[in-house]
């Protein structure tokens, strides 16, 4: 049997190949179907011309050829599948145009410069590209319009500039458009609303600016919405309240200013407005969203007596962040709810006075951050039951007494700076200690450095200045691999540095 002339389907996906493949394979008479994805050893060689005119489906993703796509690319004719994530560097041949039949172009990974070659508008049957993580230049072509067949639209951290074109409002098709990660500036334009079909639009990382337009309000499909990380400056506009299928809303890192509506829907999930001027009162329909599993407020200039009590409904609760707002948060003295699902907390300057009876029966607690209030009294004993706790920072509060040597062995940063801690400083690292950070600046620690730190090979930040720790300089620091910052100033050290 001649092999040659009888393959009409290689399927090598991910076999651990190594050494150079046969380029003569891709001009087989018959073949059909070539696929190499995942052998990142192998080496292979585009052929310049004479490829298989049958072949229909080519994948060669997660591979590295680190060359030129070759014009010949243009040959293939009854190409209807075209993935290439190899390292594919220079500009994309505008041959790429002569793939009438394809339906699925997927060329994320590359290094592609220079611009999108309009001809890319000639593949009118296209229902997925994906152009993703490149470094190409310049504009989205106006052309782009043409592929009036596309479902999804990826052109995401590919370094593109310039305005978005009217011209996609010709797209009614779409379900996914991801422009994430570029440099594209100016307004939204209105043409967007005419895709309504639209469930996801994300736009986050780009320098887009003045208002969100209120056409948008038409996209009524909307289940995730990313506008975070631009410069958006105008009011929040009431319509984004109201979308009834939105799921995710990220308007974080923007400009946008005045105060937050109340909520007309319950289907949010993820919900995070923080590092904007937003002020006034935190809306109390927010206690409707009982689907909320993340919820970020923090950075604004919110300015409330904010009784915690407000968060009990919401159940699927993982993640709350209000931090460095103007608010003022309490607990009613009666309230004794859970939050079983919150992993991640963080209340730094919201004027608290005590510890949240509520996290105390979180027991998948991994992030806990109270710091810059006014917490008073002796650190919980049921801190040491936070088996997952890896983050946990009381730093700027009033705590006194004894640090429990029973914190953790999860933690990976512990600050405690700037409180009025006594005692020695807990010894109980034991070996396989994954601290990274370490920080008792400003309190009144007294007694030995403890030697068990050397088992926290991972330590990168010890601060243990403006305390009272009496010891030999601690030469034996030195055998921590990773250490980069060491402050023991204002302490009670001697001994030969």
């Amino acid at each position: 049997m001649n092999l040659s002339s009888s393959l009409t389907t290689l399927d090598l996906i991910e076999s651990g190949l190594r050494g150079n493949f046969p380029n003569s394979i891709f001009c087989f008479p018959n073949l059909k179907k070539c696929s190499l994805r995942g052998n990142e050893n192998l080496t292979i060689d585009l052929p310049s011309s004479n490829w298989s005119n049958p072949l229909q489906d080519l994948d060669l993703s997660v591979m590295d050829y680190g060359r030129r796509l070759p014009e010949s690319i243009g040959e293939l004719k009854s190409l209807q599948s075209l993935s290439l994530s190899c390292n594919l560097e220079g500009s994309l041949p505008a041959s790429i145009g002569n793939l009438y039949q394809l339906t699925d172009l997927s060329l994320l990974l590359n290094n592609f410069n220079g611009q999108i070659p309009t001809s890319l508008a000639n593949l009118t049957q296209l229902t997925f590209l994906d152009l993703s993580r490149n470094q190409f230049s310049g504009p989205i072509p106006v052309s782009i319009g043409n592929l009036r067949q596309l479902i999804i639209l990826d052109l995401s951290s590919s370094n593109l500039s310039g305005q978005i074109p009217s011209s996609l409002a010709n797209l009614t098709q779409l379900t996914s458009l991801d422009f994430f990660d570029n440099q594209f500036s100016g307004s939204i334009p209105d043409s967007i609303s005419n895709l309504r079909q639209l469930p996801t639009l994300d736009l986050s990382y780009n320098n887009f600016s003045g208002q969100i337009p209120p056409s948008l309000a038409n996209l009524t499909q909307l289940s995730f919405l990313y506008l975070s990380n631009n410069q958006f400056s105008s009011m929040l506009p009431p319509w984004i309240f109201t979308l009834p299928l939105l799921e995710s809303l990220y308007l974080n890192h923007n400009q946008f200013q005045g105060q937050i509506n109340q909520f007309q829907q319950n289907s949010l999930t993820h919900l995070d407005l923080s590092s904007n001027k937003l002020q006034g009162s935190i809306p109390n329909s927010i206690a409707n969203l009982v689907n909320l599993s993340y919820l970020d407020l923090s950075s604004n200039h919110f300015s409330d007596l904010l009784e915690l009590d407000m968060f009990s409904a919401l159940q699927n609760l993982e993640t709350i962040f209000l931090s460095d707002n103007n608010l003022s948060l309490r607990m009613n003295v009666n309230a004794n709810f859970t939050l079983p699902k919150l992993t991640d907390v963080s209340f730094s300057s919201c004027n608290l006075s005590e510890f949240p009876n509520f996290i105390r029966h979180s027991n998948g607690l991994k992030t806990l951050v109270l710091s810059k209030n006014s917490i008073h009294g002796n650190i919980l004993e049921w801190i040491c039951e936070k088996d997952d706790l890896e983050i946990l920072d009381l730093s700027h509060n009033n705590l006194i007494g004894k640090i429990p040597n029973c914190l953790p062995k999860s933690l990976l940063v512990l600050s405690l700076q700037a409180n009025y801690f006594d005692g020695n400083i807990p010894f109980g690292f034991s070996e396989g200690c994954g601290l990274l950070n370490l920080n008792l600046h400003g309190n009144q620690m007294d007694g030995l450095l403890p030697r068990s730190l050397v088992n926290c090979s991972t330590l990168e930040v010890l601060d243990v200045g403006n305390n009272s720790v009496e010891d030999t300089f601690p030469h034996w620091l030195e055998s921590l691999p990773e250490l980069q910052v060491l402050v023991l100033r204002s302490n009670k050290f001697h001994d030969f540095v």
